[in-house]
This record gives C-alpha cells, sequence and structure tokens, in this order.
C-alpha cells in the first residue's frame, strides 16, 4: 500500500503543474472550474492534494490539479499531503484514480487515460485484473483494448465525451467510420446539439444510406434540403434537430414518405367533424385504418351507439 506522510505545507512554486505524469486528463487538457476557485477563496482547500517528491525542491502532483491551479494565482504555499518517494508508478497512478472515484465517476476518456497509463508499467493481463474491477468494468484484456482504442480517435471527438457533448457508445461507431465522413456526422451533432438518442438516430441512418446508395456519408450530408434546414435562420436549435431527423427518415424511407402525403391528402377530403381522427397502421404495413370518435360522456355514447352499431353491423 502506498504511504501518506502527514500533510506539509509546501511552496507553490515548488509543486510541478505541468507534470502529467499521473494526470488522467487528455495531454494538455485544461478545464475550467470558476465555482472551485470560489469556493476556496471562501472556505481554503478542503480537501488536500497529493503529491510525491521529484527532488529535494520539486514534486509532482497525484491529485488534486485542478486545486492547486486554483491558489497558484493568489497564495505562495498549499497545505499538500505527500507520497513517499519510493512508492510505485502503477500504485501511485491507482491513488489518483481512487481519489477521483471518491468524488464522482470518472468520464471514459479518463478511465482510457488512465488504463492507458498503467500499460506503461504492467502488462495487459494485470492491468486488466487489477483496475478493470476497480473502474466497474467487466471483461478481460479484450475489454482493456477496446477502452484504450477510444484514444484513437481525435481530440475534438475525445473533448466532446469528456464534458459529455458526445456519446461513447456513438464515439466508438464514428471511429469506425472513414476520416471524412466522421468529422462529417460529428461537426452536425456538435453543431446542433443532439440527444444521444439523435446521435445514435443519426449515425446509423447514414451509415445505412451510404451502405445502399454507396455514397460516402460526406456526399449524403451533402444535401441541399439538409443545408437549407441547417442555414434556416429563423429556427433554433431544437427545431432544426427535429428537422433533421425528418430529413434522414424521408431519406431513409421515401416511399413511406409519399405514403404519408397520400395518406394526409385523403384524411383532408373526408372532412372529418370535430372530435374524430383518422390513423392509419405503423409504416403503412398494412391498408387498415383507425378511425377514433370523442364523446362528451357515457351518456352520449349511449345515445349514438344504436345508429353506429347498425352502420357497423350492416358493412360486415
Amino acid at each position: 500500500m502506498p504511504l501518506l506522510l502527514r500533510a506539509t505545507r509546501l511552496p507553490v512554486q515548488q509543486i510541478d503543474l505541468k507534470d502529467e505524469t499521473f494526470s488522467l486528463n487528455l495531454p494538455g487538457e485544461s478545464l475550467s472550474y470558476p465555482d472551485l476557485a470560489k469556493s476556496i477563496a471562501a472556505t481554503g482547500i478542503l480537501h488536500p492534494p497529493i503529491v510525491q517528491e521529484k527532488s529535494k525542491s520539486s514534486y509532482r502532483v497525484v491529485a488534486g490539479r485542478q486545486r492547486l491551479r486554483a491558489v497558484s494565482d493568489t497564495c505562495t504555499s498549499c497545505d499538500c499531503l505527500v507520497l513517499a518517494a519510493n512508492t510505485g508508478m502503477a500504485e501511485t497512478l491507482a491513488l489518483a484514480m481512487q481519489e477521483t472515484l471518491l468524488s464522482r465517476q470518472p468520464s471514459p476518456v479518463e478511465k482510457a487515460v488512465f488504463l492507458n497509463k498503467e500499460l506503461h508499467w504492467l502488462d495487459e493481463e494485470e492491468v486488466a485484473k487489477r483496475f478493470l474491477p476497480l473502474l466497474g468494468i467487466k471483461g478481460d484484456v479484450q475489454q482493456l483494448q477496446r477502452f484504450i482504442k477510444l484514444l484513437e480517435l481525435e481530440e475534438p471527438l475525445l473533448m466532446a465525451v469528456q464534458v459529455g457533448k458526445l456519446d461513447e457508445t456513438v464515439a466508438r461507431e464514428l471511429g469506425k467510420l472513414p476520416f471524412g465522413d466522421r468529422m462529417a456526422l460529428f461537426d452536425l451533432i456538435d453543431l446542433l446539439s443532439l440527444s444521444v438518442g439523435n446521435q445514435k438516430k443519426l449515425v446509423n441512418g447514414c451509415r445505412e444510406l451510404s451502405g445502399r446508395q454507396d455514397l460516402s456519408i460526406i456526399k449524403i450530408l451533402n444535401d441541399q434540403e439538409l443545408h437549407a434546414i441547417l442555414d434556416h435562420e429563423a429556427s433554433n436549435l431544437p427545431q432544426k434537430a427535429g428537422q433533421l431527423m425528418n430529413w434522414l427518415n424521408k431519406m431513409r424511407s421515401p416511399r413511406l414518405e409519399e405514403a404519408e402525403k397520400e395518406f394526409r391528402t385523403f384524411r383532408g377530403q373526408l372532412n372529418l367533424p370535430k372530435g374524430t381522427n383518422l390513423q392509419h397502421v405503423q409504416s403503412f404495413e398494412k391498408d387498415t385504418m383507425t378511425l377514433e370518435l370523442e364523446f362528451a360522456n357515457r351518456e352520449q355514447l349511449a345515445q349514438k351507439w344504436p345508429l353506429l352499431r347498425e352502420i357497423i353491423a350492416g358493412d360486415k
């Protein structure tokens, strides 16, 4: 087990914030936490950062980098927990992850970064055995490799996963596509801030169209009607997202769109009275229809029922 010494007050200038050996974030990633800075200004650091000695006058961050950054501009020293210098690298990194788990669930990207870094010091089987359970992941080396493969995505996609704008499973599906198609879909997801459900529908729908029409997804998305939707100045993002899904459904099922138009025309010609509605079966799988009648109360239904029953019975 790693040995934590007593809390020690260290000069902030001796703590190397650029050393990302044990960082669980992407290289160079700098997130802003204004609420954290306000909290520290009001109450101080309630949970001391963990550091490890690099030399007699230098320390690297194990956990609490954002806390240290928040105080570095206003304080010259900070109380820290100093980890024994002879603690193993793999164990120290595991401590960084355990410290994160105390307060929140790490993102998929943080999990992938952690597992990938552990491979610098341990083999795949040991990393899978020791650390997948820590992260709540069931599996073996194959599952480990699947997680690390997430890091092959471009930085904008990884950052979107990190902040919750891109679903992890959708990101993995994007990773299977050619670069151009992947980025075209991601740009659309990012532009419209699509929900997870719509992200999945967009990616799956475009892949289906691409296979069916033998066209790249870039060419499919280079559609005049789609451009008109995205460029419409009077529509807000949710409206554009809804119109995008309608466009996608029409592209996937052009015959269904035509059938829907014909049905609306037919229903309009009937001039249905107030309180009635006519519906077709889903996807027009059958030619049957359902006529809905609205009655104010039971007495009205009882009054009208003999005539309705006679009409229905007569049709049969």
